[in-house]
């Protein structure tokens, strides 16, 4: 099976639904005010980087836009459902002694981990097939 031919304008469209499924996925979900306004700030430098990598190294902006879909797309997937957990990795982090926390629990490793592997996957056989 091949791999559709993806335009960049088209991309352009994901990473901007991707961005707010981002926003409304991720802010909400996160358990302080300072994690959230972390979270909200990330699609803009994002996109910042996106451009500053297209301008000054030459590097192709649909690969780009693809790569900054596929972060904001896999970030929500890895973290949906686990508010609890979330909570309880902030909530860690900030009773940490000398700024080493603790691993955060198994369950969100393991949901991130699996989402990022299947984004990586899907982004692979998108651009090679």
């Amino acid at each position: 099976m091949q791999p559709p031919n993806i335009s960049t304008d088209t991309w352009w469209i994901i990473a901007a639904i991707g961005s707010a499924v981002f926003l409304a996925t991720c802010v909400p979900l996160m358990p302080t005010r300072k994690y959230k306004i972390r979270v909200s700030c990330f699609p803009l430098l994002g996109a910042s980087f996106l451009a500053a990598a297209a301008n000054f190294r030459g590097h192709d902006l649909e690969t780009l836009l693809s790569i900054y879909s596929l972060g904001v797309i896999v970030i929500p997937l890895g973290i949906v459902g686990r508010g609890k957990e979330l909570k309880q990795a902030a909530e860690q982090a900030a009773n940490s002694v000398g700024g080493q926390a603790p691993p955060a629990p198994f369950k969100l490793t393991a949901q991130f981990l699996a989402a990022a592997l299947v984004g990586l996957l899907v982004w692979a056989w998108l651009r090679w097939g």
